[in-house]
């Protein structure tokens, strides 16, 4: 019985394994053994093998529950005398080959790279399950079960480069008296030998955890070495004797391009840059996952990587992880980076983005001020949901001087806690650029509320794997922004818990790839027995093509829908795909669709309904702006200062809708890709204010500059400010108008009277339906001392205002 049929047979066991032990962890370490024992005694011929597998697993549960640790002890005692009887028989030159072959692996297993050494000796040394490895390093059972399976394929990589014929050095050894071999948990050459040398066949991820019966049948996915059939890594620009790469010159604003190639199954290649900087990352590692397993690629030098199938294959990028960067690694199974790679084609220039680790000082006050010390401090979800499988450190406890030291993405909130205060905070711009945050405590209720509830489909009947968020709604509260997001994945029976939250209202999304996304809005914190009905909704597919009409081979695509100026983002996804195609699911309607592509202006919005299939997004080559950031004071040039497009934005964090650039070692930089009419960019820099520059214009094929932005530094302790120009107004969207929130003082706003309250309708004569959100607040800010009429709206009165725009710091 080959690896493939026993896989074949034990998926539709799933259902039992669950039933006879306590969650899916714990079923798969079963099934693995089921796998076991299946390979090295095989059932008769003419005998039904799913029964015969059934009762396999019933006995291998029996086993388990008579004693672990006496059981081990025996048979490790047996496994010893029966290695010293194999290898009394065989000629000493086999011996001796196996010995050399085994101490190779025992060097391969020392010199694996953590995380995934440390899981591997756990599981296959050690003797635990996945289930108890998640437990002891506080990490979710998935993320074991993905290491493992990594560390595995690494193990097999090492052995063939440094033993090209291990396989037949190892195959005596694990069929000689095998049950009492594999039983020995404690012996390095024990089960690992055997997943070394099926390639992987049995380590297997039951990736729909939830489906059981006859409608639903679990789908294994097996990991493959390079070796195996399935995913194969040829990672050219890595190598050292390949052509050396051009360092972009604009980063992260390279072209995606496809190109013709000799390989059935076509080539990703591109490079993973630091966000920061713009340079490329070494070492850096990317594991895609297709149905027919996962392999994870290393990049090389200057970031480089590529992929070739052996065939055309449709992709999702997992996870990418590099020492010192935080990790991409969202959800399994709900990665936005999805890739369709064609026959024969090369699609090359990928830009990937990895963030840098940076080290924040958090410090805990009470109402007066004073640090308290002791204090425990939490993080909450990543904002993102992108350190799922890899997480970060989540804890923490402040020392004598009430501080602590953690890395954390944009816009994670952060709890404190000591006896009955506690307080939040938020990884806002202050703190992105100063490194330091404070969270005050005092008196306020706990964020202890939970919302459960359940997926399900049109019959009713429990859809699992499905990726739940509870996004806060009422933004104009006081303390909203240290309110978070939280995520949760639906269980076998569609059963899901949000937890952590408050008693205010959220909407929760649900997604998952085979049905239409799902918004329930207005629930509160600490709501029980929530139904999520999941439809499979119509498709809604097309093209995204360039300004000569050839397909766009890499694109984020955002499906909106517009209600007056406010465009609600419903699903984001970063496609690579030679053919430009994109297909989603979505409930009955009509759509706004919009493609983002890096080196390209973005589309404007197309309209469409569900069950369109043949869209058509067009993007074009827009502008291009020129220019130099220097210090305010010396004016020395700034090294990386970020210069991105205000107003654009979306998509994973690997992959964002608009990455923008950074500056060179003389200060100057070029950015691309900019949509004709108004626009502003957002200049920011460590230590200095960041600064809005408006009052540009862009045409299109234009270039525009050079120009020249002068950023002030941060005095010792200074809280950062925006410095822009415009009238002095916050707005909001509502309805038709746009409604004034806040007045700055002195402003150009004040001056002409607007208060809080007013409603503006109307900017130069352009409705801002018309207009936009986006444009509306392109064109409210300008150059300094100009002035632009207004239409504002009191009650039914319709009142025209010329306002100046002045310079303001926020």
């Amino acid at each position: 019985m080959t690896p493939d049929a026993v896989m074949r047979e034990l998926a539709g066991l799933h259902a039992l394994a669950r039933s006879l032990v306590h969650g899916d962890a714990d079923a798969d370490d079963l099934i693995q053994d089921t796998a076991i024992a299946a390979i090295e005694h095989p059932p008769d011929e003419d005998r039904a093998v799913r029964p015969w597998l059934a009762t396999v697993l019933r006995n291998r549960w029996r086993m388990d529950r008579r004693g672990r640790g006496r059981r081990q002890a025996r048979e490790h005692e047996v496994a010893l005398g029966d290695i010293a009887d194999a290898e009394a028989t065989p000629d000493a030159p086999d011996a001796i080959d196996r010995a050399r072959t085994l101490e190779k692996l025992a060097s391969a297993l020392v010199g694996l790279d953590e995380p995934f050494r440390a899981v591997v000796i756990r599981r296959y040394l050690d003797g635990q399950s996945a289930a108890e490895i998640a437990r002891a390093l506080n990490i979710p059972a998935g993320t074991v079960r993905w290491r493992l399976k990594t560390g595995l394929e690494r193990l097999r990589a090492a052995m063939d480069r440094s033993t090209p014929r291990w396989q037949r050095a190892l195959v005596p050894f694990a069929a000689v008296k095998g049950a009492a071999v594999m039983k020995a948990k404690a012996t390095i050459v024990s089960l690992i030998v055997l997943l070394l040398l099926v390639g992987g066949g049995i380590v297997a991820l039951l990736v729909k955890r939830g489906d059981s019966g006859a409608d639903k049948k679990p789908v294994a996915t097996v990991t493959k070495s390079a070796k195996q059939p399935g995913l194969a890594v040829t990672n050219v620009t890595g190598q050292d004797d390949a052509a050396p790469l051009r360092p972009d010159r604009l980063p992260g604003q390279g072209r995606v391009v496809v190109e013709p190639v000799a390989i059935d199954g076509g080539v990703l290649g591109g490079r993973v840059i630091n966000w920061s900087t713009g340079e490329g990352v070494a070492g850096a590692e990317l594991t895609f996952t297709s149905a027919a397993g996962a392999v994870t690629v290393r990049t090389g030098k200057e970031g480089a990587f590529e992929l070739a199938p052996p065939k055309p294959t449709m992709l999702s990028l997992t996870t990418i992880i590099a020492p010192g960067f935080l990790p991409y690694a969202p959800e399994f199974q709900h990665s936005s980076v999805r890739i369709a790679l064609g026959a024969k084609q090369a699609v090359r220039g990928l830009t990937l983005f990895l963030f840098p680790a940076l080290d924040y000082y958090g410090t805990v006050v009470d109402a007066a001020g004073a640090p308290v010390a002791g204090a425990k401090v939490k993080m909450a979800d990543p904002p993102a949901g992108e350190q799922v499988i890899e997480k970060i450190v989540t804890e923490w406890t402040t020392d004598k001087q009430g501080t602590f030291v953690f890395h954390a993405p944009d816009f994670t909130v952060f709890e404190a806690l000591k006896g009955s205060k506690r307080g939040w905070a938020v990884v806002d711009g202050n703190v992105a650029t100063t490194h330091k945050m404070v969270i005050k405590i005092g008196d306020a209720a706990a964020r202890d509320a939970t919302i459960k509830g359940k997926t399900v489909d049109a019959s009713g009947a429990p859809v699992a794997d499905v990726l739940i968020t509870a996004v806060p709604e009422d933004p104009g509260r006081k303390g909203e922004s240290t309110r978070s997001v939280a995520f949760a994945t639906s269980g076998p029976d569609g059963g899901f818990v949000l937890d952590g939250l408050d008693r205010q209202t959220y909407t929760l999304v649900a997604e998952l790839d085979e049905y239409a996304p799902v918004n329930k809005d207005k629930v509160a914190g600490g709501t029980q027995n929530v139904t999520l009905t999941l439809d499979e909704g119509q498709p809604l597919a097309g093209v995204v093509r360039d300004p000569d009409d050839k397909p766009v081979p890499a694109y984020t695509l955002l499906v909106t829908k517009r209600e007056g100026l406010v465009r609600e983002v419903l699903t984001t996804r970063s496609v690579i795909d030679p053919r430009g195609h994109f297909e989603v699911r979505m409930p009955k309607g009509d759509y706004e669709l919009l493609a983002y592509a890096t080196g390209w202006a973005p589309s404007e919005p197309v309209k469409e309904a569900a069950g369109t299939t043949d869209a058509k997004i067009q993007l074009t080559g827009g502008a291009t702006l020129q220019g130099v950031v220097v210090d305010a004071d010396t004016g020395a040039p700034l090294e990386y200062a970020r210069v991105t497009r205000e107003g654009a934005g979306g998509g994973a964090s690997a992959s964002p809708a608009n990455a923008g650039t950074v500056t060179r070692s003389d200060g100057t930089f070029e950015l691309t890709g900019i949509p004709a009419g108004p626009f502003t960019v957002s200049i920011g820099a460590g230590d200095y204010h960041p600064r809005l520059e408006a009052g540009l214009v862009a045409t299109e094929g234009g270039v525009l500059g050079p120009i020249k932005v002068a950023m002030k530094k941060l005095a010792e302790g200074e809280v950062p400010k925006i410095e822009l120009v415009g009238i002095g107004v916050k707005l909001s969207a509502d309805g038709e108008a746009l409604k004034v929130e806040m007045v700055v003082p002195e402003s150009g706003a004040a001056a002409a009277g607007i208060t809080v309250g007013d409603h503006i309708v109307a900017i130069d004569g352009v409705p801002v339906t018309t207009l936009g959100m986006e444009g509306s607040v392109s064109r409210i800010r300008g150059v300094a001392h100009t002035k632009l009429a207004v239409s504002i709206k009191r009650g039914e009165q319709i009142v025209p205002l010329v306002v100046e725009r002045l310079p303001i710091r926020v």
